[in-house]
């Protein structure tokens, strides 16, 4: 009996993994336009560890936690981008928890950039907050 909604579940998941008109914004091969991005990620989170206030230099039990990618979300290439060789661009926001020590406690912190791919290479740009439900700038 418990089969039948396991593998019911299992479908589900398979198929909201797959839902139409969504681009992978991951690394995958093959001619993806976002192969890399998780790399660039990856790097972007390492460097808010080491470079942030509230991150840099913390001693055991006070370091930087609970970094989590928030969105993704693909930005529109314009014939202006394409002249200078940006091929693919994509908005990140990244959340995570930094140590307060004036009030000895962790605090919510959060970064959003713009990823620009230009001649095979991820490049980072700041950007102001974006919407987290459409990683589009609020």
């Amino acid at each position: 009996m418990t089969k039948f909604p396991m593998a019911i579940l299992i479908a589900t998941l398979g198929l909201a993994a797959c839902q139409p008109g969504q681009k992978s914004a991951s690394g995958a091969q093959g001619g993806d336009p976002y192969a890399g991005l998780d790399g660039a990620i990856k790097t972007w989170h390492a460097d808010i560890k080491a470079g942030d206030e509230q991150c840099k230099g913390r001693p055991e039990g006070q370091q930087c936690r609970a970094f989590e990618v928030a969105c993704k979300g693909e930005r529109k290439v314009t014939p202006q981008d394409a002249e200078r060789g940006v091929s693919a661009k994509v908005a990140v926001a990244m959340g995570w928890e930094g140590w307060d020590p004036k009030r000895s406690e962790y605090r919510s912190a959060s970064s959003a950039v713009e990823f620009q791919k230009v001649g095979g290479e991820w490049k980072r740009l700041a950007i102001g907050p974006v919407n987290l439900s459409t990683c589009v700038a609020s």
